[in-house]
């Protein structure tokens, strides 16, 4: 393999390594902001893809350039990668149904975790049985199969997805998708020079476009309003709804003195209702109080 292309390729990985990793740091704010259900398995799809890259990086250069190192470590990392992509082929699945609103059940369920079962059995021997064309057919199948299910899936429930940033990621996936996979098909079937492997391309991209919507979105996040307070965190600590009086005006800056008189209340029971919200809120003064019952945007 010519010079120049494992150049190109050591830093089209480490683009995508850095950009894929950024992302996932911003991906684990914008989970924590928002802290929709379907985030959490986001996450866990952006760490495989970026544990993928990592593997497949490793194997590919360690035969390229270290080839005193093949034998049991390249199989080592063969095992690893495959096990990635085992755990892919039931978690693609997944996530899409997750993303729509109609988490999966049986029997796709089983089909699942049995072909991502299946695939790593069948990936393990070809580890250990060298030159199995066949079997090398049968991995792909499994993989493209599952990779187009889950495109089928979202491309069929698109319209129906109603979170805005659900649709978002899934218009992306879908969108980088169908460009990539005859790209991915030609480099399976016919093979692009060693190296040149389309995933880090498409994992590139696929992060690229993410991360700038989370930029944007970040940048654009309005100021919370200061008279409001948040009924989720109402909701998550418990406050009566005296307890929430006292609250908004002790955002008006009022006096535990000026309170009592306002409610009709002694100061002694303002004192009592206001280290009650401070017990339960965990909070230790009024600006900590008044931070936490802020809107989350």
């Amino acid at each position: 393999m010519p010079m120049g292309f494992i150049g190109i390729n050591i830093t089209l990985h480490i683009l995508s390594f850095a950009l894929g990793t950024a992302t996932l740091c911003m991906a684990v704010l914008f989970h924590i902001r928002k802290n929709y259900p379907w985030t959490k398995y986001f996450l866990v799809f952006q760490a495989s893809l970026t544990l993928i890259l990592v593997l497949n990086f490793i194997r590919t250069f360690t035969s390229l350039l270290l080839p005193a190192y093949q034998g049991w470590t390249m199989n080592l990392f063969l095992v690893l990668l495959y096990g990635s992509l085992s755990f892919l082929i039931s978690f693609l699945p997944y996530f899409s149904t997750w993303v729509i609103a109609h988490p999966w059940r049986q029997p796709y369920k089983g089909v699942f975790i049995t072909a991502s079962i299946l695939f790593f059995l069948l990936s393990l021997a070809g580890v250990i049985i060298r030159q199995l064309q066949w079997l090398q057919s049968i991995l792909v199948a499994i993989f493209f199969g599952v990779f187009i299910f889950t495109i089928v899936v979202l491309i069929r429930n698109y319209a129906d997805i109603q979170n805005r940033d659900a649709r978002w990621v899934c218009g992306s996936y879908i969108i980088m998708s169908v460009i990539m996979v005859p790209f991915m098909i030609l480099d399976t079937f016919i093979g692009l020079p060693q190296g040149m492997g389309s995933f880090p391309i498409y994992y590139f991209w696929f992060s690229m476009v993410i991360f700038i919507y989370l930029v944007s979105y970040f940048v654009h996040i309005p100021e919370a309003p200061d008279d409001v307070t948040d009924p989720l965190q109402l909701k998550k600590f418990h406050i009566t709804s005296r307890e929430t009086e006292i609250i908004d005006l002790i955002r008006q800056g009022l006096t535990n003195r000026e309170i009592a008189e306002k409610l009709f209340i002694s100061p002694y029971t303002v004192n009592n209702h206001i280290a009650n919200i401070y017990e339960k809120t965990g909070v230790r003064s009024r600006i900590d109080l008044l931070n936490l019952m802020k809107p989350r945007l």
